[in-house]
């Protein structure tokens, strides 16, 4: 409760903002400083930040110090963890799932637009994409993951992800190669 005492002013100042201006700057403001406050304290804080502005945050989920999400939109399951330094857009994560540190989930793969002078556009929120994450899915050290995951997914360390993944799979490399389907215990990798 002192967790959501503590984030009610920078809640109310980005609904303010949305609001009278139509813009989410302040969100981004809140959502990193919260992301660098450390150890109890911060996982607090940031769970109850998010919990006012997802539609949807389980209060047994971890996120970890220097994590944050870039859009004002995604759902966190039941007993999720998020480690540390990890940068994600709209996404649902499903109940169970591990991410570890240094992940990246951007709200998709087609964010950006290439003119025909060859210069690149401002990401447009109407471009983004919700990427969905299934129960129980694990993901490894600095994987970038662009496309939805099945459940009991494994995606190993520094993995791309731009294709979606079946149920039941572990994928590894850049590009991504599924190498194990099946039920089966894949942390071992």
């Amino acid at each position: 409760m002192l967790a959501l005492l503590i984030v009610f002013f920078p809640w109310i100042s980005w609904r303010l903002e949305r609001f009278l201006v139509g813009s989410s700057r302040l969100y981004l403001f809140w959502a990193q400083m919260l992301a660098l406050v450390p150890g109890l304290p911060g996982s607090f804080l940031r769970r109850a930040f998010y919990w006012l502005v997802f539609p949807k945050v389980s209060w047994h989920c971890e996120i970890g110090f220097g994590t944050f999400f870039s859009q004002p939109w995604s759902v966190i399951g039941k007993n999720v963890y998020i480690g540390p330094y990890c940068i994600i857009g709209k996404t649902v994560i499903g109940d169970g799932s591990l991410i570890a540190s240094r992940v990246s989930i951007p709200s998709g793969k087609k964010q950006h637009d290439r003119l025909p002078n060859g210069c690149l556009t401002p990401a447009r929120e109407e471009r983004f994409e919700v990427v969905c994450l299934g129960k129980n899915v694990w993901i490894g050290e600095g994987a970038v993951v662009m496309a939805d995951l099945g459940d009991h997914v494994t995606v190993g360390a520094g993995t791309v992800v731009t294709k979606k993944v079946p149920s039941d799979c572990l994928v590894v490399g850049n590009p991504m190669k599924i190498i194990k389907k099946g039920k089966g215990n894949f942390l071992d990798l």
